[in-house]
């Protein structure tokens, strides 16, 4: 199979992955919840629907980092301006290094909402709802830069 096949195979699960984890984290931050949160259901249907929809969202989120670590590194492999994790050498190994640093912030706040903050869903006080939204909407910001700093070294790249 020729190189530039792989490559593009290899780029586009690597976006796709992209797409389910931030988009999931978008989705979930600009429509699902305040769907929730404006349609006057009271929390003994809201709290269950949050944790149905949250448990399924972890799946493919926990597939989207894995796929996308093992892209990345194949995309890194074939990168000659990346010299390989957390380097600073080049413009380009700079914005991947800063990527890279913002995807692991968010890793923590994932397993923060979903697997110390999320099993408690069902009995949430105002207080955690509050907590649980804002580490979304934090998720969701560096979501964002992710995918600035993407397009911005792949440009470079």
């Amino acid at each position: 199979m020729p190189k530039i096949l792989v490559f593009g195979i290899v780029k586009s699960l690597h976006d796709l992955f992209t797409a389910l984890w931030v988009g999931g984290i978008l989705t979930t931050a600009i429509a699902f919840m305040p769907t929730l949160r404006k349609s006057g259901l009271n929390s003994s249907y809201v709290n269950p629907l949050m944790k149905k929809y949250q448990n399924h969202l972890r799946v493919i989120a926990l597939i989207s980092i894995i796929g996308l670590w093992l892209t990345g590194i194949l995309l890194g492999n074939r990168a000659p301006a990346y010299d390989g994790f957390f380097d600073f050498s080049t413009t380009y190994a700079l914005l991947i290094s800063i990527k890279h640093s913002v995807i692991f912030i968010m890793v923590i706040i994932a397993i923060i909402r979903g697997f110390v903050l999320g099993r408690k869903i069902l009995d949430f006080s105002p207080a955690q709802k509050k907590g649980y939204m804002i580490l979304l909407l934090i998720n969701s910001a560096l979501g964002i830069i992710v995918l600035f700093l993407s397009g911005i070294s792949a440009a470079m790249g």
